[in-house]
């Protein structure tokens, strides 16, 4: 078995474990490995837990919530220089948490996810929230929640900053059923699987089907969203001529998904792919 067949087969028995049992750390350097194979998970794991040391050092003892959250955007954002890489937000590399730690960049989801490590680390129990088009982080308390966003260095958002961004992102088609649930903390296998639709939408946009196949591939193996997952595997194959997968996976898709507006290319393309097919892959 070559490494990539053996990283991709441990990445999904992580992912069928017990939600709070998904390290999200650990998952994220798997992701990397799709990229590096040869990585040292561990290595990262450990420049992580020393960075959360170096944080508690500083907390006393009966430090609370808000000064645990205040030295950790200190020493995170403002000591060591991790932000936002707003100037080259769709590189590849801002996905990768390895690449995350080492360079200091990085985009919201993976941020976060190196700020929840952090957290939990530190004894707060924070969670990822899949915000509309930017990913948060929250911790509940006992009369709501703060909500935090460690892309703008872990500021926090009140109520009229989270309407803002609503209707920054929806525009004229916000409505109280599109507010509604924006906020529910979202699972680690949810979490994980947006890192891994990100990449992989990030791959199909650079027409790189060889690094964004392996991402579908898994995808299809573990996302509810079955119909997104096939749709873009078949995409995917259909460009690298792989005629027979990418009839069986259009085919799925539009099983699973009869009446979405945009069938009609997709089935179009079924009946030509059905009456020449040409390369099985």
């Amino acid at each position: 078995m070559n490494s990539v067949n053996s990283n991709t087969d441990a990445f999904k028995v992580l992912l069928n474990q017990p939600d709070n049992d998904i390290s999200l750390a650990k998952a994220a350097l798997m992701i990397a490995r799709l990229e590096y194979p040869e990585l040292d998970i561990d290595d990262y794991l450990s420049k992580i837990h020393n960075i959360a040391e170096e944080i508690n050092n500083r907390l006393p003892a009966t430090a609370n919530a808000a000064e645990i959250l205040k030295q950790l955007n200190h020493v995170l954002f403002i000591e060591k220089g991790y932000e936002g890489n707003s100037t080259s937000y769709y590189d590849p590399r801002n996905s990768f948490l390895n690449d995350v730690i080492e360079r200091k960049l990085g985009i919201p989801i993976s941020l976060s996810i190196l700020y929840i490590e952090l957290g939990n680390a530190l004894g707060l129990p924070l969670s990822g929230v899949s915000f509309p088009g930017h990913f948060l982080v929250k911790l509940e308390i006992s009369d709501g929640a703060i909500v935090l966003d460690p892309y703008f260095g872990g500021i926090s958002l009140n109520e009229e900053d989270i309407e803002e961004r609503l209707r920054e992102y929806y525009g004229s088609k916000l409505n109280k059923s599109r507010a509604q649930g924006v906020l529910a903390s979202s699972t680690n296998k949810e979490i994980v699987l947006r890192v891994m639709r990100n990449l992989r939408n990030l791959y199909l946009q650079e027409e790189n089907w060889t690094k964004a196949l392996p991402l579908a591939d898994i995808m299809v193996e573990m996302d509810d969203d079955q119909a997104d997952a096939l749709k873009a595997r078949a995409a995917i194959y259909d460009q690298q001529e792989c005629h027979t997968p990418a009839l069986a996976d259009y085919s799925a898709y539009l099983k699973l998904s009869p009446d979405n507006p945009g069938n009609q290319f997709i089935r179009a393309r079924v009946i030509e792919l059905a009456k020449s097919v040409r390369k099985v892959c």
